[in-house]
């Protein structure tokens, strides 16, 4: 066995002597760092605080998740639990360097503190983000460093959004509103044509049979759907929103939480809903099943940003931005 693996299961072999006395702590906090947990945080940045700080860290969790699902595949490594002596505290069939736990909770808490740049959400950051990789050891499906390769993961997405917009902003500013749809279209269908080619790419390095009964999806497109969907929604929402439905976060917070409230409810209907909808309808990795995946990431984010602040506005939940 590789020697940096070796020590790997070592080290959480020692983290696990601590189980079964954390193992109900280490799932919630590892929560912190999945695709679900964001449904709900961004929202509330978004309709609550600042929608434009919403919507970049919306762009960095995206991009820095598409950056994880590309780099698992590519290096196509193992799990602790798939190779070594550790207990099976967490499932999971995706490969495991780098850690997207460990990458998405280092972009987003991250980009946040580096926006905000406030001394208590600095403090929140590191906090989450030590606990989140922390808690993906000790469940025994990431090894020390697959949680390091998704903390510099999440470094470089900050980097690569924080450097991007202000070279990239003015230039979308002087497109129209269909240019930009447009764009976003397009950017997901790259995403998906990225993932097609690094499936070809790896099609011939074969993983060890005794891996079979664990990667069941570590090869598999969807996950590039969700992200090519929720890109196009996102784009397209909030290029809408700037033209025909600008509004104001202000607002008491009587307002504030109403706001909330009613759109993560429209959230969770269409995540959880179209979800279970869509099941009926087409197999998930069938060639209708993954257009469907697009069109319900796709929906949940135009919602978010573009469908969810038009409705504020009509009932009076939300002010007009000011021009």
């Amino acid at each position: 066995m590789n020697p940096i693996y070796e020590s790997g299961i070592k080290f959480i072999q020692t983290l696990q002597t601590l189980s079964p006395s954390l193992d109900s702590l280490m799932e919630i906090i590892s929560f912190l760092g999945t695709i679900q947990f964001y449904l709900i945080l961004i929202p509330f940045i978004y309709w609550v605080i600042d929608a434009r700080l919403g919507f970049r860290v919306l762009l960095v969790l995206i991009g820095t998740d598409f950056l994880g699902v590309a780099f698992k595949q590519l290096l196509h490594q193992p799990r602790p639990y798939w190779i070594g002596d550790v207990q099976v505290l967490a499932e999971e069939t995706s490969y495991g360097i780098p850690s997207t736990h460990a990458s998405d909770s280092f972009a987003v808490w991250g980009y946040l503190a580096y926006r905000v740049n406030k001394t208590w959400l600095w403090v929140v950051t590191l906090l989450v983000v030590l606990l989140v990789g922390f808690s993906r050891m000790y469940l025994g499906v990431h090894f020390p460093t697959d949680v390091l390769g998704g903390w510099l993961l999440g470094l470089l997405g900050i980097f690569l959004v924080a450097k991007g917009e202000g070279w990239l902003s003015p230039k979308l500013k002087k497109q129209s509103v269909g240019a930009l749809i447009g764009i976003g279209f397009f950017a997901s269908m790259l995403m998906l044509l990225a993932g097609w080619l690094i499936g070809l790419l790896i099609a011939s390095s074969l993983d060890p049979a005794e891996w079979a009964q664990y990667a069941t999806q570590a090869r598999g497109i969807s996950h590039y759907f969700t992200l090519a969907g929720a890109t196009f929604g996102m784009a397209s929402g909030y290029s809408l929103m700037r033209k025909f439905a600008p509004f104001q976060t202000k607002g008491s917070w009587a307002k504030r939480i109403g706001r909330y409230l009613l759109g993560i409810v429209g959230v969770l209907v269409i995540y959880f809903g179209l979800d279970l909808l869509f099941g009926m309808v087409a197999a998930d990795e069938s060639v209708l099943g993954l257009a469907l995946r697009y069109v319900r990431l796709a929906t949940v984010t135009f919602w978010a940003t573009f469908g969810a602040p038009w409705v504020f506005l009509k009932i009076r939940l939300a002010e007009p931005a000011k021009s």
